[in-house]
């Protein structure tokens, strides 16, 4: 049993989870129950928007903040005990009898290095759901399978017998996985070109280019759709997508079958929800007694029936109401199979390449072992970046000697300009009190919310800050200037060798070349269209005021929502661009399968939402042009293309300009539209540089280097904004 411990009647333990609805119910009942079935501790729990979720475990807890304990999936687990500082070892606290009311493969899931870190709470798994009124009888292997959702497919009117999300890895392990051991192999080293990998990724390229059988550019929500439309008659997916099948959709749960080429068991990945300790907790003993209780099966039991989760201590689901459920005993079934997500750091860095080489391979772009060979070496390169900064961890705290230089020279220098201008600055402050006064909190915020995060970042771009070094002593992280050698000295705009030889979608150069085109095309052509619109809309035509409305609309609505609507638009199956090609007897396009056709996408969204803004500074400039020149040049006999290069253009550059040289900035960082309409496809070629600098943050948490990127990016903007206004002074000084 657990030890003993001993805390104090006043004491608090904080818990943090993502719950909500349901299963938040549930969970905070049985912490009530706990509360009044002892005196001991007071538990407090805070539900934490899961969109945030992470990044407020990351950011508090290395710091000694946060919750004593926290439900979290455990594929992070790897990352956080390498990193330190954020889950605490629980070996010590509890005993085999508490490890006994969990399989094996959920107890493995929360070790790591030989340690245990938390207790399993719920499970999570896809398996297959199908269509009763389409399929009978549940396919047993994979050749059945296929051989069912071939009967159900016919693509020219949007009708597959299989559907699911296959081109993110989540969804692709249950192939991986029924060829091999995954992305590692049996030692835990990274082996994502196994010939296991390989076969699955050639499965999978059948199903969808041969067989037909499956949606191209699958996402969560079109599965559900077709489910839901009868136009899909089997999907693989979890009991999230339970809640959103129609009320008319007969459907059973079923684990997945067997791979006929492998003889085993189709094996989807199992993440599992843990309850963990932070190794800040005053009360690590009592935590653990709060984890016992959660994790017991009275607990599971209400976990399942009340809060709808399937409980990892598995004696729940002998319970008579949840042994009669055939649907949590059909995903109670598939975990036999499942295999847990593993939990190495490196893993974190393997799901959004993964999910790119998997696209590319699907639609044709690359064979399965080549891109499976380059996405291994690139991988290993990032986690060979990632170990240079762990190393650094054990390096001397000590702050370098020429480090204390910094202040001492700022301090002198302050100190040197007191002496020079404080006579002048004592006589303006008493002169202009009051307006010193009114601007103090404007002062501050940009203080707070612009100069300090730009000189924070410009320092954390001088170091080699990832997500296993983030903890340590800004000092203790010094490069220099490694950064941005990386940076700009890549001028190797290849990658690979022979038939794999391929451009370097990560090169800053490749990058910073989409960027600029991506600029000048939709400034030149927002630019354009609105100068022609407004031209129009100032004449006495009818219905003009309805027109400017009309014209405005899309400025009015939030640019994230616009952009799903064009992605939407965009989809080769089902969006409405390629129907409308149809109509006119034209071919579909792969929106996303080229760089061209990608970029296109991208341009034509961007471009519907800077229209508005342009034409409504061009109206409010046209607007203030006198009428009368316009008739004397009339009567002096100017056209009207005289008229506009000679009235109209000079007179608007007044505008023109500062407007110009915002859409430059805005469009330049146009993050929404890139990251929601093509996510940068193909495979990243048409990622701009804030986008490449996102992904080096979050996806490949390596957050100086994205820091580097941040600060080159302002570097740039700052150049042009300087250019932009001396090519104006130039252009003024010759009239």
């Amino acid at each position: 049993m657990l030890f003993a411990g001993h805390v104090g009647a006043a004491d608090t333990v904080n818990l943090w989870h993502g719950y909500r609805g349901a299963e938040r119910a549930a969970f905070e009942q049985l912490v009530e129950a706990y509360n009044q079935s002892q005196n001991a501790v007071i538990v407090r729990t805070l539900a934490v928007p899961y969109g945030g979720y992470a990044d407020k475990l990351s950011a508090a807890l290395p710091r000694g903040q946060g919750p004593d304990l926290f439900v979290f999936a455990h594929d992070r687990l790897g990352g956080w005990a390498s990193a330190g500082h954020t889950v605490a070892p629980i070996d010590d606290l509890v005993d085999a009898e508490l490890r006994t009311r969990f399989p094996e493969n959920l107890i493995q899931a929360m070790s790591f290095g030989g340690h245990l870190y938390g207790l399993p709470f719920n499970f999570k798994s896809t398996a297959l759901i199908i269509n009763t009124d389409l399929v009978s009888d549940a396919p047993q292997t994979t050749d059945e399978l296929v051989a069912e959702a071939r009967r159900h497919s016919d693509r020219n009117t949007g009708r597959f017998g299989l559907a699911y999300s296959y081109t993110e890895p989540f969804f692709h392990g249950a192939l991986m996985n029924s060829f091999g051991n995954g992305p590692f192999d049996a030692r835990g080293q990274l082996a994502l070109d196994s010939r296991a990998n390989i076969q699955s990724l050639e499965m999978l390229t059948r199903w969808v280019r041969s067989e037909h059988i499956l949606p191209e550019e699958p996402s969560s929500t079109l599965v559900t759709s077709l489910f839901n439309q009868r136009r899909a008659a089997m999907v693989i997916s979890g009991p999230w997508m339970l809640g959103e099948i129609a009320a008319d959709i007969p459907y059973k749960v079923v684990p997945l079958p067997r791979n006929s080429d492998s003889g085993r068991p189709l094996a989807p990945w199992a993440a599992v929800e843990g309850l963990f300790l932070s190794p800040w907790s005053r009360h690590p003993q009592a935590a653990v007694d709060l984890m016992a209780f959660l994790t017991s099966r009275h607990a599971a039991e209400i976990m399942a029936i009340e809060g709808g989760q399937l409980p990892a201590n598995l004696t729940a689901f002998e319970h008579p109401q949840v042994a009669g459920d055939a649907t949590a005993m059909a995903f109670r079934a598939q975990l036999d199979t499942a295999a847990p997500i593993p939990n190495f750091p490196a893993m974190t860095l393997i799901w959004a390449p993964l999910e790119n080489s998997i696209k590319k391979v699907v639609k044709g772009a690359a064979a399965p072992e080549a891109e499976l060979h380059q996405l291994q070496r690139q991988i290993s390169a990032d986690l060979a970046r990632l170990q240079r900064s762990r190393a650094r961890s054990g390096a001397d705290y000590s702050m370098p000697l020429w480090l204390w230089l910094i202040p001492v020279v700022l301090i002198l220098v302050a100190a040197g300009l007191w002496r020079r201008y404080h006579s002048g600055l004592a006589a303006g402050w008493r002169a202009n009190r009051n307006a010193y006064l009114y601007i103090a909190p404007a002062m501050l915020g940009m203080t707070l919310l612009v100069l300090f995060p730009l000189v924070y970042g410009l320092l954390l771009s001088f170091t080699d800050t990832t997500v296993f070094n983030e903890h340590m002593p800004l000092w203790s992280r010094w490069a220099g200037f490694d950064n941005y050698v990386s940076i700009l000295a890549d001028l190797d705009l290849w990658r690979g060798e022979g038939a794999g030889r391929s451009l370097d979608f990560d090169n800053f150069y490749w990058t910073l070349l989409i960027t600029i085109c991506w600029t000048a095309s939709n400034v030149i052509l927002a630019v354009g269209l609105a100068l022609l619109l407004a031209l129009a809309l100032e004449k006495p035509i009818f219905g003009r005021g309805w027109f400017r409305v009309i014209l405005i609309l899309p400025w009015a609505i939030p640019n994230y929502i616009t952009a799903l609507v064009w992605k939407g638009m965009f989809h080769p199956q089902f969006g409405a661009v390629n129907q409308g090609l149809q109509v006119l007897g034209l071919a579909p396009v792969a929106w996303f399968d080229s760089i061209g056709a990608s970029f296109f996408t991208g341009l034509v969204t961007n471009v519907w939402l800077s229209v508005p803004f342009m034409l409504v500074v061009i109206l409010g400039g046209l607007q203030s042009i006198p009428k009368d020149l316009y008739e004397a040049a009339e009567v002096e006999g100017a056209g009207r293309w005289l008229q506009f290069r000679t009235i109209t253009l000079p007179l608007l550059k007044p505008v023109l300009i500062p407007a110009v040289i915002l859409s430059v900035v805005w469009t330049f960082n146009m993050f929404n539209v890139i990251y929601l309409v093509s996510d940068g496809a193909p495979a990243g070629a048409n990622d701009i540089l804030i986008t490449k600098a996102f992904r080096i943050g979050f996806e490949k948490y390596q957050y100086a280097y994205a820091a580097a990127y941040s600060v080159v990016i302002l570097m740039l903007l700052f150049g042009y904004a300087i250019w932009q206004t001396r090519v104006s002074r130039t252009l003024e000084a010759a009239r």
